[in-house]
């Protein structure tokens, strides 16, 4: 029973779903590029409200159910970043003009879509026919094929100067994961004992908004190296992420980006040194004049005080006897 069962690296099963996962990437992205627009739009579409569906559809299954109502509900909540992803994604794709949007459901639909495929935590010690085992990679397969499918076929066109503000509805998402988990709270759907406990990050999946487990700190040595001190001991809710997103967010978003970008970014670099180059120009003329004006008014203040002297001195030299006159 252990072979068939989900371990992290080291089942069978584990290696066969990533396989699984790519292979469905593979499948779609073949059978549709030769496809009209309005095939591969619906078709992209329907992966997103499947997920959307199932996501709600699991409180049917044992595995969830057992839990109790209304503990439950919280699984179909904005529980974490994958949750809103999954509830969000098929109406930003509809939206023609949500760009920033889009943007956020490229980079972040890819990192933490592949990232919930390559470490289904919530799978794991499960049989690889467990319904959740499916239903997870199912939907986490969705959240980064169909915003790269996205890219790809041309619904969505990548601006790397957007994202900063890419960075910024990230963070949007975490203050919405923990209003979501104070007002279950609040409703009584969710029990906390205490306020340290509601800040616990072992306790709680919430997109480590409210700091990292004691497990992860040795993974994450560069994170917690670009987040200053006060904000980490102990953490900060969602600001202790500001830095290390800010800086290596943005980054991974750029090299991410890069694949349709590289033209634009080239483009922009050039722009970028000639306008340098120019205000170089610009400042140095500056200085050089400001040099000139300088050295000339010393050279006239020199000329000025050497007339100065000479008209001092004409007077005397008047005064002065000529050989032959009587004293």
């Amino acid at each position: 029973m252990e072979l068939v069962k989900i371990k992290l690296g080291t089942s069978l099963f584990w290696y066969i779903y990533l396989l699984l996962c790519i292979g469905l990437f593979l499948g779609l992205y073949f059978g549709l590029r030769k496809k009209s627009k309005k095939v591969q739009y619906w078709v992209l579409f329907g992966f997103l409200a499947l997920n959307f569906a199932l996501h709600f559809l699991k409180l049917a299954l044992p595995y969830y159910s057992d839990k109790g109502f209304p503990a439950v509900i919280r699984k179909s909540t904005f529980e974490n970043i994958c949750a809103v992803s999954t509830m969000i994604f098929p109406f930003i794709f509809i939206n023609k003009k949500a760009k920033v949007m889009k943007d956020y459901m490229f980079y972040m639909g890819c990192v933490s879509g592949i990232a919930g495929c390559v470490a289904p935590l919530p799978t794991i010690g499960l049989p690889f026919y467990h319904p959740e085992v499916i239903r997870c990679y199912v939907c986490h397969a969705g959240i980064w094929i169909v915003p790269l499918l996205m890219v790809i076929f041309g619904f969505h066109k990548l601006d790397y100067r957007r994202i900063w503000k890419v960075i910024f509805v990230y963070f949007g998402v975490l203050a919405l994961i923990m209003v979501n988990e104070l007002i279950l709270i609040r409703l009584g759907w969710v029990e906390t004992g205490s306020l340290e406990e509601f800040f616990d990050p072992a306790d709680r999946d919430m997109g480590y908004a409210v700091g990292l487990p004691a497990g992860a700190e040795g993974v994450a040595k560069l994170i917690l190296w670009l987040t200053p001190k006060a904000w980490k001991d102990p953490y900060v809710p969602i600001l202790w992420q500001f830095f290390p997103m800010l800086i290596g967010g943005s980054l991974i978003c750029l090299l991410m980006s890069m694949y349709w970008e590289h033209k634009h970014f080239k483009e922009d670099c050039i722009k970028l040194y000639k306008k340098t180059v120019e205000i170089y120009g610009i400042l140095k003329n500056k200085i050089l004049e400001m040099k000139a004006r300088r050295k000339g008014g010393g050279e006239a203040q020199s000329d000025g005080a050497s007339e100065e002297a000479a008209d001092k001195s004409a007077p005397a030299e008047e005064t002065q006897p000529s050989d032959g006159e009587e004293i």
